[in-house]
């Protein structure tokens, strides 16, 4: 009984602090495609940089450059763009391998929305989530990162 409380209190705990991750936050200055864009860090718990390249963690967006180019890459870039630009974002960046292979920070993106006074706190949304809700992303759990996609999923 006793651990079973243990363990009830650390789940509640973890789920209570990944709704909204400040391991580094800032404003999204340029989208690059549907599943990468430029964020001006203004907080992190880590030196970064004052402009990172993220990608975020677990999903794949169709391509808008290159011979793989389409119609559904360029409608991903254009709900990204009309999400994220000019947006303030919070990031939980992947500890395990920070970086993928394009030099681009692999994250759960979370945007911060306020819900003018309907309820007690901001609620902030999973872009990661929204961009596969949307139909402009399908979930890839690449395991050399540190995220799981039912995670963030919920």
């Amino acid at each position: 009984m006793k651990a079973a409380l243990i363990l009830l209190t650390i789940l509640i705990m973890t789920t209570a602090g990944a709704g909204h991750p400040t391991e580094a936050s800032g404003q999204v200055v340029h989208i690059v495609d549907g599943d990468t864009f430029d964020v001006e860090i203004e907080q992190a718990d880590r030196p970064l940089g004052d402009v990172i390249r993220v990608r975020p963690a677990d999903i794949d967006c169709p391509e808008t450059r290159g011979s793989k180019a389409c119609q559904a890459g360029r409608d991903a870039t254009n709900f990204t763009r009309e999400m994220l630009a000019g947006q303030w974002i919070y990031l939980d960046l992947d500890d395990k391998t920070g970086c993928d292979r394009y030099g681009r920070w692999v994250a759960v993106v979370y945007l911060h929305k306020d819900t003018e006074g309907h309820a007690p706190e901001p609620v902030y949304p999973c872009f990661n989530r929204m961009l596969v809700d949307a139909g402009h992303a399908v979930i890839d759990d690449y395991t050399n990162n540190e995220f799981d996609p039912s995670d963030w999923w919920t």
